[in-house]
């Protein structure tokens, strides 16, 4: 697997923002996976130092929207975890699992764990996750959000977007609406034979 160096861009190299919804079209189109909550977390675990060092840059300029779904439920915390969701190329991978309403703080227990490992496609304890993600900025508060009850009420489906705020937060969002907030993004070439064949005929 590898994350693309930079944030899509047209040809004029100008920064392209869109929702996940048309992220999720843009990458299909290309034949490209798209990057998950989990692509972003993996790199930090292996020290990538300059795709964290791009990563980081993005996250300064606007959110990091992944292709990482969230799609609550109405009348309790219940909710399933969808990475790659709707790709072409990357099989989706599911998670069910209870989700806290988060309004930035959040306590270090099972319950913020169980939520942590799902959301990044990982085993590792709560103390490695917020260490790892430490990696993206010692001096940031890291900051978690989801929708309370009566939001996940109104609108079940959200993405996942990451993101700097102010000098001292970094953001992991579970809140805004897929079709809706906008970004950043990047691909992700894990080279399976199925992406490598419709990226070799779109070159033709």
């Amino acid at each position: 697997m590898q994350i693309n160096k930079e944030s899509e861009c047209k040809i004029i190299k100008e920064s392209i923002e869109k929702n996940q919804k048309d992220w999720i079209e843009h990458f299909n189109n290309k034949g490209e996976k798209m990057i998950s909550a989990p692509d972003i977390y993996k790199v930090a675990k292996k020290g990538n130092k300059s795709i964290i060092e791009s990563l980081k840059k993005d996250f300064e300029k606007s959110y990091e929207v992944t292709s990482t779904q969230i799609i609550y439920s109405k009348n309790n915390l219940k909710a399933e975890i969808i990475h790659d969701v709707d790709s072409k190329v990357a099989k989706p991978k599911k998670y069910k699992v209870e989700i806290p309403v988060l309004a930035g703080d959040f306590e270090e227990n099972k319950e913020t764990e169980k939520y942590l490992q799902a959301l990044f496609d990982t085993k590792d304890s709560i103390y490695n996750i917020l260490r790892v993600l430490k990696k993206f900025g010692k001096d940031k508060k890291l900051r978690l959000w989801t929708p309370n009850q009566s939001g996940r009420k109104e609108k079940l489906i959200r993405s996942v977007d990451l993101c700097f705020y102010g000098f001292d937060r970094f953001d992991v969002d579970g809140s805004y609406w897929f079709d809706d907030n906008s970004g950043l993004s990047r691909g992700v070439i894990v080279g399976s034979a199925e992406q490598k064949k419709k990226l070799g005929s779109k070159s033709k």
